[in-house]
């Protein structure tokens, strides 16, 4: 395995200018392992170019090697919009920024000032005041916001109106504004890293992780007499350096990383406090609240000194990731189908795949030859080209449809990303499809396409088996009856070819816990991989083919859900002894709480019907008695009194039937108490 400082021994000449880029790794959660190499002059320094927001990365993954020593490495820190403002002097964000709001936070500051129709002023900032100098439409003075200078000629006065451009004289001030204005831009402003070398000077190679752009695969299969399968990766270069050359490795990890702002400068907070013995001019900050502070011209207060600002992107501290060559995929053997396609007769033109190792849990792609590519460009990059094992299947899915496909079993060493995969058969193009993560020896069965030349009906009856096992289980403070028996599923499947080729057809079998037991071969699967049933089917064939599966299965069911019959049923059946005995208890509980039920509901209909003969009683009694049919009333009540008790005795009648079904049901679930 190679080693950063392996890689100092054998650095390049001294070159000026950036460390030239001679590896990167990259990983499948959008970090990259940047490694530069080269030598830096005693005294001299080298750059290290980053994209905007980069620096942060840099900073907390850097690792330096050198025989003779860097002497530092320097940055220029972002500063926070705020942070800038208040060192140049110019108000908050949300303040005046008129003109004259900034001419104002150049108070005291030498500059030089061009004006329209006359010669530049050079002086140092007074205020800007109010001076009568233009007039109004009725002739009456108006007040002009006008800059006073003083300089060598004395105080000078320039109407705002007048002012065209203002420089300040000093290099700090003026530095302290651009840097201001950059804090504000919307396109942030380059960044990078400056490495100086030592005193002796001599090789350097330095290493970091930043943000990079997620590699990805993508892959074609050939079927032919054999199935060949090509892989690329699809890597992009998103800066404005080119690669010269650079060696690339692909990972296929996923390393922890997190924005953390490292660069920008901190501060903490102090309170303000006025010196008891009179003094006064101490520097704090270069913000006008602390410069007005100290001056005596606001109150005693607490204060923020400020604070800085990071830049984004995402790190990783990672060192430099080992790419020691394992093996190398044999190629696969060329395709002879008598098609006219050049690409696809012979097969397709080997590529140089990836040698592959392991770094810990890491899987590396090493790219055979060393990557040039422009900046801003993107290119595919072979990794993978070789035999491997794949077949060509029809798939019918759980809901009837008939599919062209592949099964495709990882026969090789290496761990395919997920990715497109593009299908070639007969040497023309048959579809694509995507493909998960496969390890060596796992299996996928993909869907490419509709096979349009197999008409097929699949219907599945299940079918229930003997009880192995009756027991009363307690979960949850109920009682439940669990039923473990073995059940069929049977699948009839219809075939009707309309090719002159055989084929291999894949059933799909959704349940879970199944074995095929009849009809077809179960085909291997890999973990958390859906289950089919491997069938064959003749050339031009019609026929009908049962699956038969056999599965373990328990049925919890709470007794008062059950009825008789349906336990009479579950004693038709085989099953042990103890079961049996169970059974047949709880379906005599369950006959009398029928039983009991029934006759409950019996006396509901009967009440129902005297509630409703009392109704009509009344009704009837009401009209004769407006009638003045004094014998027919007497009779009318003498029935509506007997009809009143005998509603009074089925009610009665109905509380003890409901009492005796309210004890049953309960009987039903302390059975196996």
């Amino acid at each position: 395995m190679h080693t950063l400082l392996a890689l100092v021994v054998a650095a390049a000449p001294a070159s000026p200018g950036p460390l030239p880029l001679k590896t990167l790794v990259l990983y499948e959660n959008g970090v990259g392992y940047f490694e530069r190499r080269g030598s830096v002059p005693a005294g001299k320094v080298a750059e290290i170019p980053l994209e905007s927001g980069q620096l942060d990365d840099a900073l907390k993954s850097l690792v330096v090697m050198s025989e003779a020593g860097v002497a530092s490495v320097e940055f220029a820190p972002p500063l926070a919009e705020a942070a800038a403002r208040a060192l140049a002097g110019l108000p908050e964000a949300e303040g005046d920024e008129s003109l004259e709001g900034l001419l104002l936070s150049l108070q005291g500051v030498d500059v030089e000032v061009s004006r329209a129709g006359g010669a530049a002023v050079r002086g140092r900032v007074l205020q800007v005041s109010d001076e009568a100098g233009l007039l109004d439409k009725d002739g009456k003075p108006v007040a002009e916001p006008t800059l006073l200078l003083f300089g060598a000629a004395g105080l000078a006065k320039v109407p705002l109106r007048l002012v065209q451009t203002i420089r300040p004289v000093g290099e700090d001030v003026a530095q302290a504004w651009s840097r201001a204005a950059g804090s504000s831009a919307l396109q942030p402003e380059r960044e990078r890293l400056v490495v100086r070398g030592s005193a002796k000077g001599g090789a350097v190679a330095v290493g970091y992780t930043t943000e990079a752009p997620v590699w990805r695969t993508t892959y074609r299969l050939v079927l032919g007499k054999k199935a060949r399968l090509q892989g690329f990766a699809l890597v992009h270069n998103d800066s404005d350096e080119a690669w010269n050359g650079v060696a690339v490795t692909l990972a296929s990890g996923r390393p922890t990383s997190f924005l953390f702002p490292l660069a920008g400068p901190r501060y903490g907070r102090r309170e303000f406090v006025t010196p008891e013995d009179g003094l006064e001019n101490a520097p704090q900050l270069a913000t006008r609240e602390a410069r007005e502070h100290l001056r005596g011209q606001v109150g005693v207060g607490v204060g923020m000194l400020g604070s800085g600002s990071g830049g984004g992107g995402y790190g990783s501290a990672l060192g430099s990731a080992g790419y020691g060559h394992v093996g190398v995929m044999g190629r696969g053997a060329g395709l002879s189908t008598g098609i006219s396609s050049t690409v696809l007769e012979d097969g397709p033109t080997p590529l140089e795949p990836a040698a592959v190792s392991e770094a810990g849990d890491l899987f590396l792609y090493s790219v055979k030859e060393p990557v040039v590519l422009g900046a801003r460009k993107s290119a595919l990059l072979p990794i993978i080209d070789g035999p491997t094992g794949a077949e060509r299947v029809t798939l019918l899915d759980a809901a009837g449809e008939v599919f062209s496909g592949v099964r495709l079993a990882n026969t090789t060493a290496l761990t395919l990303e997920g990715g497109t995969l593009s299908v070639f058969t007969d040497g023309a193009y048959a579809g694509e499809t995507q493909i998960d993560r496969v390890k060596p020896g796992e299996v996928r069965v993909l869907k490419h396409g509709v096979d349009l030349d197999l008409q097929v009906t699949r219907s599945t009856e299940r079918r229930e088996g003997d009880l192995r096992k009756v027991r009363l289980v307690h979960s949850a403070g109920q009682s439940l009856l669990e039923l473990t028996r073995v059940d069929r599923l049977v699948h009839t499947v219809s075939f009707t070819s309309r090719t002159d080729k055989a084929r291999t057809v894949l059933v799909e079998l959704p349940e879970q816990g199944y074995r095929v037991v009849k009809g077809g071969e179960e085909d291997v699967r890999s973990p958390g991989q859906p289950r089919y049933a491997r069938l064959a089917v003749a050339a031009k064939a019609s026929e009908a083919v049962e699956v038969v599966e056999e599965g373990a299965v328990v049925e919890r069911l709470a007794p008062e859900s059950l009825s008789s019959a349906r336990v009479a049923e579950l004693l038709r059946k085989k099953m042990p002894d103890d079961g049996r005995a169970l059974l047949a208890s709880l379906k005599a509980r369950l006959e009398q709480h029928e039983a009991a039920t029934a006759r409950a509901q019996a006396i509901d209909a009967k009440i129902r019907d005297v509630e409703s003969t009392i109704a009509r009683t009344r009704d009837n009694l009401a009209a004769t008695g407006k009638g003045g049919a004094a014998r027919a009333a007497e009779q009318l009540g003498q029935r509506l009194l007997a009809l009143e008790g005998q509603l009074d005795e089925l009610k009665r009648e109905r509380a003890s039937a409901g009492a005796a079904v309210d004890t049953l049901k309960k009987n039903l679930t302390l059975a196996a108490r």
